[in-house]
């Protein structure tokens, strides 16, 4: 609406100045100097959703959370030895999901997935959590699948 206003207001004052100078150019530069001016506000707004659907696009890490961080968060949980395959992606604007292997030898009680869950969501606003649970795991053992 501001926008609006601002628009009604250049052409207003373009019309009286063109009527009491007689300078018919006036609209011609008037119509450029708004079309300029919205285009910069239009680019200024629509940046950030830009920069945010790119990274969508390209499933990088959200703004704010560091991968680092949630990856020694896991690591610090007891009877975890290793967590491995860590990812974390933005679902929408405003979700984001985490799928993780966590090696605990030692097993663990549901309770506790739960619990990391939870964690996740109050530390880190992360809303889709997909665990597995791996009793051992080594580089060695870790193949990618082949055709033979």
């Amino acid at each position: 609406m501001a926008a609006d206003a601002g628009v009604t207001l250049g052409v207003l004052l373009g019309g009286l100045a063109i009527k009491y100078t007689g300078v018919t150019w006036i609209d011609p530069l008037l119509g450029l100097v708004i079309v300029i001016v919205i285009v910069i506000v239009i680019v200024y707004g629509a940046w950030g959703l830009l920069s945010d659907s790119i990274k969508l696009a390209h499933d990088a890490v959200p703004e704010g959370i560091n991968l680092e961080e949630v990856k020694e968060f896991l690591e610090n949980i007891e009877g975890v030895d290793n967590v491995h395959d860590l990812h974390i992606w933005a679902m929408s604007t405003t979700e984001t999901a985490l799928t993780a292997h966590l090696v605990m030898p030692g097993g663990y009680k549901d309770q506790l997935l739960y619990d990391i869950r939870e964690k996740l969501h109050e530390e880190y606003e992360i809303t889709h959590t997909t665990l597995q649970v791996e009793r051992e795991w080594s580089d060695e053992q870790y193949q990618p699948y082949k055709n033979e």
